[in-house]
């Protein structure tokens, strides 16, 4: 018993089997091409990554050196507080022996 299609379907079969290659192909391409997406999604990544690193570390340097700028000048600050304290203290010390002297 062999069926064969009237000659109106025999059109619409040969139709239906280049459609169903064509999804195929499709479907194999759209494979191709997102593995070819991952890939680049991937390098992207991977170089937003190293650009993140350097500019942390770029930064950090940076910070590094403000904080380093900013502890120098506190520093300076105190040698020039310690420098009035002594001398102030100096200053008492010489007016206390003045005072017991002219007694």
């Amino acid at each position: 018993m062999d069926i064969t299609p009237p000659p109106e379907l025999a059109d619409h079969e040969e139709r239906i089997t280049k459609l169903e290659n064509a999804m195929v192909n499709l479907s194999c391409e759209l494979k191709a091409l997102r593995a070819h997406m991952d890939c680049r999604f991937k390098e992207i990544e991977t170089k937003i990554e190293t650009g993140l690193n350097s500019l942390r570390i770029e930064l950090r340097a940076e910070f590094a050196a403000k904080l380093h700028e900013a502890v120098e000048k506190l520093h300076a600050r105190m040698d020039a507080q310690h420098h009035q304290t002594i001398a102030l203290l100096v200053a008492i010390f010489l007016a206390l022996i003045a005072l017991f002297a002219q007694r």
